[in-house]
């Protein structure tokens, strides 16, 4: 038996609307966009946080690979786990 990675929708239900968001600081500007596509339900997610904090920002993509849960799962709590991380602040890094 296989894995199934996602449900895809046939005939005329592809999804073509977009998501689209800019933004920017005084380091730097980003915009990006998402479509569903094919896939009966949106299962990709992002980050965009152009001031993680006073010198980082942090961006992410998150395939959701046949389900939702995990990636926005990662969109939510990933870059709240790098502050934390002894190496991220770690003076040497920086």
């Amino acid at each position: 038996m296989g894995l199934v990675m996602g449900v895809f929708v046939f005939g005329s239900n592809f999804e073509t609307e977009k998501f689209s968001e800019d933004g920017e600081n005084d380091r730097l500007r980003f915009g990006l966009s998402c479509m569903q596509g094919w896939r009966a339900n949106m299962e990709d997610a992002h980050a965009a946080l152009p001031d993680l904090d006073e010198s980082t920002s942090f961006f992410g993509v998150y395939d959701g690979h046949g389900g939702k849960v995990v990636a926005k799962f990662c969109a939510k709590y990933l870059h709240t786990q790098v502050l934390k991380n002894e190496a991220y602040s770690a003076e040497w890094m920086r």
